[in-house]
This record gives C-alpha cells, sequence and structure tokens, in this order.
C-alpha cells in the first residue's frame, strides 16, 4: 500500500497539538519532518504520523521500542 502524505490540517484533526507547536516539535527533532510538495505546500509521511502516535502510547505503557 503506498504511503499517503496528510496537509498539516489532516495531521492536526489526529494529533491534538496546535500548528505552533508542531512546529516546534519538527525544529527540536521531536516529530517527524515535512516534505515540501510545492513552492508553497508541504504534507507529511501518513506512515511517519502513525509511527509517531505509536511510539508515544508506547512510551505511555512502558513498552520498549523494537530494538532498545
Amino acid at each position: 500500500m503506498p504511503n499517503r502524505l496528510l496537509s498539516l490540517k489532516q495531521v492536526m484533526e489526529r494529533i491534538p497539538l496546535s500548528k505552533t507547536e508542531i512546529y516546534r516539535r519538527i525544529r527540536d527533532g521531536r516529530f517527524p519532518r515535512p516534505v515540501r510538495i510545492g513552492s508553497h505546500r508541504i504534507a507529511f509521511a501518513e506512515a511517519e504520523i502513525e509511527e509517531w502516535f505509536a511510539d508515544r502510547l508506547n512510551h505511555r505503557d512502558g513498552t520498549p521500542k523494537a530494538g532498545e
């Protein structure tokens, strides 16, 4: 199945963070980086967003990531 691209709006519908907080976390390396799909347009890889979310749940539940 091909990887879908999500707009920032779609990401914000899934992840309850503000636009400012998402960009802050991207800058700090704590959130998946977007890909540029046009001169004024970015998108996020759905698989990376889902992986980020699953990692948050694993840390909450105390489940180590694979390889840790």
